[in-house]
């Protein structure tokens, strides 16, 4: 029986009292013997959220299934799918489809054969996707793949291939699907010394967060390189955890040189790194790291990236306890790299790790207990910190060469009242006091022409090297205890002006310069300072911010003496609204300075600290940190940037690092000597950089990185990149690398780095 074009059929009541209907731009047949319609042409059949279009439909109406051939297209809430055949039963919702595409965000597949319904789904013979397919987007060809409630809860037979080749096979894998399937890191280039190489990392996933693979590179003047690795992102309603491990192992063949203290580098070579976070409660923490080598320079001259963002890696762990009023944390601190080597000089007091990468002390463990500033009684606060630890360090002074341990405790305690004068100003009277003891600290004795000495540990650590001729030199154990006070107080005012500036270039809607001047004066009296004075060419402070000379938090206790100094600083803010709701920087200026009325300084006056910035748009930002010496008018150091962008389209950003620390780096120094005289050689920096980015297309963009370094005049640094975006997924970096005057790497090197950037 023939039924009129676009005829539209209503069964009602027999599943689940839900409406079928079926729509076809062609005559619809109807079956009356078999009870069942036959829809051709572009046939629509719907019921409730499922909507099934295909060439041909089959419906029966006592079975309640349907049949569909051609073009076949599939939805429902959770998922749509593609197919040749299909068979489907209306009530439980199954489906049976031949040659099949399905997909159901994250998750798309292609296969030979599907059945399942809207929560459940079952694949043969897959090809499976992450992300939008296209020809380069990294897949999965699984034997057996079935997805339930947006999980993978079977993949039996799985073959990575990324780029069209196979990389790896797994014979299960179990993961929900918003866990990548598969994280991988490659470089390949060449390089000097290293000859031609590749580099890898590829982790898969044995559970929903626990990831393992390992590392696979290959180096044609150096050899092979293997290591596992691996990986835990676990996040909970109450918890968080992320954790990493990186190794690799291998004999090297090629020209090893020496390291940094002319220490030949070994033939068989190692690396571990890795880290862990882990937060719960909201109120518990433990965060630690290590990084272990058989050599100093193994990360410089295989993975040069790594080496430059960390170039002087630590080993701790530590668990933090945090309440609204106070805190308690214990820390463990070990020395994995005990890299040094002995110098072939005669006998002389080398003061300090002047043998080793950097100073490095053990804490094995610290334990601490912070009590948080809390209210006593009538606007009196009270503030605590107590720490123990059990340190060791390991001394290379000479022809000794030995680790020696000793026993710390270190305790402060103050008490605060704010007075406030008016709506304008703020008043802060503070005392308090700090105890430090140094039990059976190594101490360094030995005998010069002028006489016998004795130093203690750590502030002979810390101490520059003297070429003085040492006789009888040896480390002993003392004890040492020291007793600051912190009397003094913290003045603030705060005045404003605003005008109604309007200019829409810059987007400024009003106009508000905030003014805060500030002085903070202290006195510390000392008992029993440790060890001797402070010696001539002690470093302070090696950068651009201000000192710390919070008593509660100063790191530099072993050399603390009696000392009396105020500082004085002014900051500025510049501020316009904002559209939405509150205010935005346009700029921000502070200045400050310390006098010293007395104590163990040189000078009067330290160094003028500034720090600049100015962002008045989205596209221009500039920042300057400079330190400028008082004492003879003239800039000892300064940093700043200047970026200007549009968008993602371009940037241009311009920075620059220039010091000369002859005068020492903070408050204390020497006397000048000339330019190349005295304990230090004259030291300058003057680098300048420039990063360019363009993006020319939607599948290419430019990154260009030079440094120049006027001290040398010459380009010290090069980095050339063009990035090559692959379809949805893949990303890849060809860098060609220029250096100058490098210690280890080679004049030049290319490389090509390739990245999965939609996982």
């Amino acid at each position: 029986m023939a039924l009129p074009t676009l005829l539209t059929i209503f069964l009602i009541g027999t599943l689940s009292a839900q409406e079928i209907q079926l729509v076809s731009d062609q005559p619809i047949e109807f079956d009356e013997a078999k009870k069942q319609m036959i829809a051709t042409g572009e046939a629509t059949l719907t019921y409730g959220d499922l909507v099934l279009r295909a060439n041909r439909i089959v419906y029966n109406e006592e079975s309640g299934r349907a049949e569909a051939e051609g073009n076949i297209r599939i939805s429902q809430k959770g998922y749509r799918l593609l197919a040749e055949r299909l068979r489907i039963d209306l009530a439980s919702r199954e489906v049976e489809a031949e040659k099949v595409r399905f997909g159901s965000p994250p998750i798309y597949a292609e296969a030979e054969f599907g059945a399942g319904d809207q929560n459940r789904i079952e694949l043969k013979n897959a090809h499976v996707f992450y992300r939008e397919p296209d020809r380069y987007t990294p897949k999965l060809t699984v034997e057996n793949f079935m997805v339930e409630d947006g999980a993978i809860i079977m993949g039996k037979g799985v073959r990575f291939e990324a780029l069209g080749w196979p990389i790896w096979y797994l014979p299960e894998i179990r993961i929900p699907t918003d866990v990548d399937p598969i994280r991988v890191s490659t470089n390949l280039g060449t390089r000097g010394n290293l000859g031609g190489f590749f580099q890898s990392q590829i982790l898969f996933p044995i559970s929903n967060t626990f990831f393992a693979g390992g590392n696979f590179d290959y180096y044609s003047e150096r050899g092979l390189l293997l290591g596992p690795a691996l990986a835990l992102d676990k996040e909970t309603e109450t918890s968080a955890t992320s954790s990493h491990i990186s190794t690799g192992f291998f004999r090297d063949g090629g020209d090893r040189g020496v390291d940094i203290f002319a220490k030949p580098v070994p033939r068989n070579r190692h690396f571990i790194t890795g880290d862990i976070r882990h937060v719960w409660a909201g109120q518990n923490q433990v965060h630690g790291v290590i990084n272990s080598g058989s050599d100093p320079e193994i990360t410089r001259d295989l993975h040069y990236d790594r080496f430059f963002h960390n170039q002087q890696p630590d080993n701790f762990l530590e668990f933090i306890h945090q309440k609204p009023n106070w805190t308690f944390s214990a820390l463990a601190r070990v020395d994995a790299n005990d890299f040094y080597h002995p110098l072939d000089l005669p006998v002389t007091l080398m003061v300090g790790p002047s043998q080793r990468a950097f100073l490095f002390e053990e804490k094995l463990p610290q334990v601490s207990f912070d009590l948080h500033p809390t209210h006593l009684a009538g606007g009196i606060y009270q503030e605590l910190g107590v720490k123990a630890a059990q340190s060791a360090h390991t001394f290379h002074v000479g022809d000794l060469s030995r680790k020696e341990p000793f026993t710390s405790l270190d305790g402060f305690y103050r008490l605060s009242k704010n007075v406030a004068s008016n709506g304008s100003m703020g008043l802060q009277l503070f005392a308090g006091l700090r105890w430090v003891d140094w039990k059976d600290a190594p101490t360094l004795t030995g005998r010069t022409e002028e006489g016998s000495f004795a130093i203690p540990y750590p502030q002979f650590a810390h101490m520059p090297t003297s070429g003085a001729l040492v006789e009888e030199l040896d480390i002993e154990t003392r004890s040492y205890s020291q007793v600051m006070g912190d009397i003094g107080f913290n003045w603030e005012a705060r005045y404003s002006r605003k005008w109604q500036l309007q200019n829409r270039v810059w987007n400024i809607d009003g106009l508000k310069h905030v003014v805060k001047p500030y002085l903070q004066m202290r006195h510390n009296p000392t008992r029993n300072p440790a060890g001797p004075a402070i010696p001539e060419g002690m470093v302070y402070a090696r950068d651009t911010n201000l000192p710390n000379w919070d008593l509660a938090t100063r790191r530099d206790m072993v050399f603390a003496q009696e000392q009396t100094l105020a500082r004085i600083g002014l900051k500025n803010q510049a501020l316009t609204r904002r559209k939405d709701y509150g205010s935005r920087e346009l700029a921000n200026w502070d200045v400050a300075a310390d006098y010293f009325f007395a104590g163990p300084f040189q000078d009067d006056i330290s160094f003028l600290y500034s720090e600049f910035s100015f962002a008045p748009a989205r596209w221009l930002e500039i920042g300057t940190y400079s330190r400028f010496s008082s004492d003879n008018l003239e800039l000892r150091e300064l940093n700043s940037q200047v970026r200007i962008q549009d968008s993602d389209l371009w940037h241009l950003q311009y920075g620059n690092a220039l010091a000369k620390l002859n005068r020492g780096f903070g408050y204390l120094g020497r006397p000048e000597r000339g330019r190349n005289q005295g304990l230090y050689p004259f030291l300058e920096v003057d680098q300048h950089s420039l990063e360019v980015g363009y993006k020319i297309s939607e599948k290419f963009r430019l990154l260009a990185w030079v440094r120049y370094d006027f001290v040398l005049n010459d380009f010290s640094e090069q980095h050339y990149s063009l990035f090559q975006r692959f379809g949805r997924a893949v990303e890849v970096e060809y860098r060609l690398s220029l250096r100058e005057n490098a210690l280890r790497e080679e004049s030049w090197a290319f490389r090509m780095g390739f990245q999965l950037v939609s996982f």
